[in-house]
């Protein structure tokens, strides 16, 4: 996947956890990453229509995040706040593809944040050997919403601790802070989401045009929803993405440009190898995640 955002990511934000989210932890996280993966898919990569701020967190801006997590971002500040945590570098937003499975990180949609990646690595072991103590992590996790849930889910529990790692353990519709929950209370900043620049978003739109053009790909294609009875350029070319995903996925009329049944089954089989809701159509989010798989 790459990032057509303007923001430039930070060199140790690239991907410090290589292939953690692959493990997947069905039963540690009250959410599944398939299931945050369907809930966020109007946030993954910006193509979805969902919409997105820039709030400052820890004193720095950290790529953007949808604009229903702001509130969980401002307590997650906070509780590592009272529980004595300083960061040096903060990071969300990053689109990108899991190594391991091609499957688009939770980065991708704003809703997973990396912390002092130097000081907190992905490694075996002690998952409090980093900077990242058993104190700071059980402040996050008190974090609730107003029926209760928990909020964030913490990395340093998979079988192989991300140290660095917290995401968010709920959709966008489970977002109302019980802020009697969060350790240092609600701040100041909470409820004031900062809209993403307006000269960020003309350059994001420039940026996805020039991708585009590069890659040879179809004009404003991942604008487009194609569906049953599409044809033309468009089609061919996600066909061909399709095949590269599976030589087998089309075995009857390959790339035809023909959006046809078989069409449609090999989209949903893709949408439900990526944890997509699987409609058969390629919107922008499929088109997004098609293209970052390699």
């Amino acid at each position: 996947m790459s990032d057509d955002t303007a923001t430039e990511i930070p060199a140790e934000f690239l991907d410090p956890e290589g292939d953690a989210e692959s493990q997947d932890p069905e039963l540690l996280f009250e959410t599944s990453t398939t299931t945050l993966r369907q809930l966020w898919a109007k946030w993954m990569c910006r193509k979805g229509g969902g919409s997105f701020a820039d709030p400052a967190i820890f004193g720095r801006k950290i790529g953007g995040v949808p604009a229903p997590a702001v509130d969980a971002y401002h307590a997650l500040e906070a509780a590592l706040k009272s529980a004595g945590y300083a960061p040096k570098s903060v990071w969300a937003y990053n689109c990108r593809a899991i190594a391991a499975s091609g499957k688009p990180s939770l980065h991708s949609a704003g809703i997973a944040v990396d912390i002092d990646p130097n000081e907190n690595p992905f490694t075996p072991g002690d998952k409090h050997a980093g900077k990242i103590k058993a104190n700071h992590v059980a402040a996050v996790l008190a974090i609730r919403n107003t029926r209760g849930t928990r909020v964030w889910a913490w990395g340093g529990d998979w079988s192989k601790p991300d140290r660095m790692h917290f995401q968010l353990d709920v959709g966008p519709t489970d977002l109302d802070i019980d802020w009697s929950t969060v350790p240092g209370g609600q701040p100041s900043s909470a409820g004031k989401a900062e809209a993403a620049p307006k000269t960020a978003a003309a350059s994001t739109t420039t940026s996805a045009k020039t991708t585009t053009s590069a890659k040879s790909r179809p004009t404003d294609e991942e604008e487009q929803v194609l569906t049953k009875g599409a044809g033309g350029q468009a089609v061919t070319h996600f066909q061909k993405l399709l095949l590269a995903w599976d030589p087998k996925s089309l075995p009857k009329y390959g790339a035809d440009g023909d959006y046809g049944s078989e069409t449609i089954d090999a989209v949903k089989a893709f949408q439900k190898a990526m944890g997509l809701e699987p409609t058969g159509n390629i919107d922008g989010v499929t088109a997004a995640v098609l293209a970052g798989v390699k």
